[in-house]
């Protein structure tokens, strides 16, 4: 299989060749059983695929997809899916990921496991190494920005473990478990913020302002 530096070298000099895809989807899976990633290779696939559509290896582009959910909340599962022609998006296997990327993005995280088990080794026969811990840091950094407590019976479900594997989970981000509840520390994100005086002098209505508007009401 190439190297990380030669496939840089490849697609500095031949990205539009359909015949470096013979090195290209190899490194794909590598990347999925050995837990690198390279996002700039990957969408190069697609868009061979895209102009070479005789070329389109599905399973290829299912492990790209899954890998970039991999990197959420970055924006890589949307940019691969622009490149994936409607034709490929109708594909049961690709509507299945489709379905478990809407899931997240809605923060239905206890649909989004149950979604995904039926489809382990059927549908989805090669997920990425470290995919579900990918998607519980996902989750965890939601939960982050999001609350300053979470019930401890929401968040083992929302991350599908155990109570001991969350106790670790949560004492890594400096989180308490206390009587049932997972406390979160207060952060720029999950804590209100007072609108600063000016901001509400410039949104308030004038009183000047008003008085036209009534005036013209009653005239």
């Amino acid at each position: 299989m190439a190297s990380e530096k030669k496939i840089a070298e490849l697609l500095k000099t031949s990205r539009y060749d359909p015949a470096i895809l013979e090195q290209l989807e190899p490194y794909v899976t590598a990347q999925c059983t050995g837990g690198t990633y390279d996002l700039d290779a990957n969408l190069a696939v697609l868009k061979l695929y895209q102009f070479h559509p005789e070329f389109n290896n599905v399973p290829v582009v299912v492990r790209i997809l899954l890998k970039a959910l991999m990197n959420l909340p970055a924006t890589d599962y949307l940019m691969c899916t622009c490149l994936i022609p409607d034709r490929v998006h109708e594909l049961e296997v690709v509507g299945s990921v489709a379905k478990l990327a809407g899931l997240l993005e809605c923060c239905s995280f206890r649909e989004f496991w149950k979604e995904l088990e039926p489809l382990r080794g059927d549908v989805l026969p090669e997920i990425p190494a470290g995919f579900d811990d990918a998607i519980r840091e996902f989750i965890l950094k939601t939960v982050a920005i999001t609350y300053q407590a979470v019930p401890e019976a929401h968040l083992l479900d929302s991350l599908k473990v155990d109570g001991g594997a969350l106790a670790k989970l949560a004492a890594s981000r400096g989180w308490a478990v206390e009587a049932g509840t997972v406390k979160v520390p207060l952060n720029d994100d999950n804590t209100a913020k007072p609108r600063k005086p000016e901001e509400i002098d410039t949104q308030a209505m004038r009183q000047d302002q008003m008085t036209k508007i009534l005036a013209s009401i009653s005239a």
